[in-house]
């Protein structure tokens, strides 16, 4: 066997394997392995061999049932995963957030019959916080089943068509009325390991954009700074609360293209050509909306600088005169400036990678 033919067979195998569960594929490799090793033995011609097993996608349906999936056996462990990280992010801060301020409510609470008091207060914000964290965990569960479910979706479409160009470009003369057949040559490489998305990167942007995103809805009142003193707690919100429902809606739209690009890079795991163009569309809606939130919408507190100063003044702290220096528009344009170079900066990475390490286009 040439190198080029084992080339040939290992392709094969990766694209018959890469549909199956991955408990299943280590023993479906070597049942390949030998079993298309025979058959070369016999024929002597690598792509007889693999012509006559016949399109790996279709091989590949001998080791899964013959139901029909929302989502594929090759995408279901890599779903199930994303479903556990989203959930467990979108739970946990709502319920965090919830007994926090439960409990800040309780220093209003008199010294008679205070115990009973308090577990009423906290029981009542966990009982809020269940709900929130419920109808969080419900429309994050929902969203992650569509998106997949359009991924799932996408690619069979993606192959339909891919097979439709192979038939009219490789057929001869004499066969253009028959029906298409695939042979060796349709089969894409084995991807090159510094081609391979690492999975802890997808970890990291899928845990920031999802727990940003639940905040951003259930609790804005988290970005304040909070000052204490004189037996009070003061919580100076960032945002302008008031104009929150037109800024909100902007924000997810964000983080939603954000989180689809990762989506993408975690079930294709590869740099390629369709990673490389999601990176980019992802990248330019970001920073066109970013300009959107930082520059025309009014997303700053516009009384922040007054009750940061009321705060202050209470405690006579010297801090209020670095909190009198606060400018919107300087802060806008910081933030704008560093997601802007750390957008820029992840979209290269990706270029270069896919250029340099990435799958080829089959050709």
């Amino acid at each position: 066997m040439t190198p080029n033919e084992k080339d040939y067979m290992d392709r094969y195998i990766y694209q018959v394997i890469r549909r199956l569960p991955r408990k299943q594929r280590g023993e479906v490799r070597m049942e390949l392995e030998e079993l298309i090793s025979d058959m070369y033995a016999d024929k002597g011609s690598m792509e007889q061999v693999l012509s006559e097993l016949g399109d790996p996608a279709e091989f590949a349906k001998q080791y899964q049932s013959e139901r029909q999936y929302l989502i594929g056996p090759e995408y279901y462990e890599t779903y199930l995963w994303f479903v556990k990280v989203v959930l467990l992010c979108s739970a946990v801060p709502i319920l965090v957030i919830s007994l926090i301020n439960a409990i800040g409510e309780i220093p209003a609470v008199t010294t008679q019959n205070a115990v009973p008091v308090i577990v009423r207060i906290i029981a009542e914000g966990l009982t809020e916080g269940i709900t929130d964290a419920l109808v969080s965990c419900m429309s994050a569960f929902g969203a992650v089943t569509l998106i997949f479910a359009v991924m799932e979706w996408k690619k069979i479409q993606f192959e339909i068509k891919k097979s439709e160009k192979w038939s009219v470009e490789h057929l001869s003369e004499e066969k253009k009325t028959a029906d298409a057949r695939w042979t060796p040559k349709f089969l894409e490489p084995v991807p090159d390991k510094r081609a391979v998305i690492s999975r802890a990167d997808s970890i990291v942007g899928i845990v920031f954009e999802v727990i940003f995103c639940v905040l951003l809805i259930f609790a804005p009142n988290f970005f304040s700074f909070i000052f204490t003193g004189d037996g009070t707690v003061t919580a100076v919100p960032v945002f302008n609360l008031d104009q929150w429902g037109m800024i909100l809606p902007v924000f997810l739209v964000s983080l939603l293209v954000g989180l689809a690009d990762e989506v993408l890079r975690l079930v294709i795991g590869v740099y390629c050509k369709p990673v490389m163009i999601s990176s980019i569309i992802s990248s330019v809606i970001q920073i066109v909306l970013c300009v959107v939130v930082l520059k025309i919408l009014p997303i700053w507190n516009p009384d922040f600088v007054w009750e940061v100063q009321a705060a202050l003044d209470r405690q006579e702290n010297s801090m209020a005169s670095f909190f009198a220096r606060w400018n919107g528009d300087m802060v806008s344009n910081i933030l704008l400036c560093l997601i802007v170079l750390i957008t820029l900066l992840e979209t290269g990475t990706t270029i270069y990678k896919t250029l340099r390490y990435g799958v080829p286009e089959r050709k």
